[in-house]
């Protein structure tokens, strides 16, 4: 069984840390299936500088990926994170975290839009932002358990 079997559209994000630290991470993302029965992790960033830096859609995609493997939020900040699978493991199968449902990984993420903060927009925030992302998919309910229905 693949993972997800269904797309899931315009899941918007927003997190703001008021502090000295900052933090600003403000996006829509779509979730959907891999095309042709392909199992992986695929991220599509077709925004440009203006919208989201590099650095920034790098920590989006990886915070999508922790929260498909199984990370807590509390470790996306650890120092001792475990290793993400690789692109080689992702395409001959990796199992969805247990509160998912079954299936192996067959998913592609599309940055859709994204704001910027000239000095709040940080990779520790977009990581952050893009487990949530996740997250805020299953509660929607993609049709694989858990789900409630509403949006987050």
């Amino acid at each position: 069984m693949r993972f997800p079997s269904e797309a899931r559209r315009d899941i918007q994000v927003r997190y703001t840390r008021p502090s000295c630290m900052g933090g600003f991470a403000w996006f829509t993302v779509d979730f959907e299936p891999l095309p042709d029965g392909r199992l992986g992790f695929e991220f599509v960033n077709p925004l440009g500088p203006d919208d989201i830096g590099p650095e920034c859609a790098d920590a989006v995609r990886e915070g999508i990926l922790r929260w498909l493997t199984g990370a807590t939020r509390n470790e996306l900040t650890s120092h001792d994170r475990p290793p993400l699978p690789t692109a080689e493991e992702l395409a001959t199968g990796v199992h969805v975290r247990p509160e998912a449902g079954p299936g192996l990984i067959a998913l592609r993420a599309v940055l859709r839009h994204s704001r910027l903060h000239p000095v709040d927009s940080l990779p520790i925030a977009h990581l952050g932002a893009g487990w949530q992302a996740a997250d805020k998919g299953l509660r929607r309910g993609w049709g694989w358990g858990g789900g409630s229905g509403e949006g987050g």
